[in-house]
């Protein structure tokens, strides 16, 4: 097994290829959003892959790339679906010379309706949080806990009636 790279050295690694990227051969595509610039966000671990959000001036995606598991190979472009906590998504599977094998989920694209990179962030942040959290249905559908009291609230005693 090859040994993990550090997280900010791969978001490192990663912004810097996609900034040449963007500066080479996407600097002249129209669908490219001039107030954009390249971020990835989040970039942590998930059972045994990494995952986070990137944002970049022709798209923002989910990325997952290879982490403690083993990576499964498949031919670029075939399609993977991953369970997150929030349901079933499906990511395609890629590699790139700049960093190697990676999968990716469209979230936007192009990205021409932000108008700033806080508001691209901020919505690729959002986006990778609600990604790893259940459904508001799974929260709602729990039975209802019995009502703590205030005493047993503060102090950590008391019965389960209102006080």
């Amino acid at each position: 097994m090859t040994e993990l790279r550090p997280a900010a050295e791969l978001v490192t690694h990663i912004e810097t290829h996609y900034r040449c990227v963007a500066a080479g051969p996407m600097a002249a595509v129209p669908l490219c959003n001039p107030s954009l610039s390249v971020r990835l966000l989040g970039l942590a671990d998930w059972e045994g892959v990494r995952v986070g959000a990137l944002v970049m001036p022709w798209a923002i995606n989910l990325l997952l790339l290879p982490g403690s598991a083993p990576w499964q190979a498949a031919p670029a472009l075939s399609k993977q679906c991953w369970r997150f906590p929030s349901g079933e998504y499906e990511f395609i599977h890629a590699e790139d010379v700049g960093f190697g094998p990676f999968q990716m989920c469209s979230l936007f694209s192009p990205v021409l309706e932000f108008d700033s990179m806080d508001a691209a962030c901020a919505t690729a942040q959002a986006a990778l949080l609600a990604l790893l959290r259940p459904p508001l249905e799974a929260f709602v559908d729990a039975p209802a806990a019995e009502p703590m009291s205030r005493r047993r609230w503060l102090f950590g005693r008391g019965g389960a009636s209102a006080a």
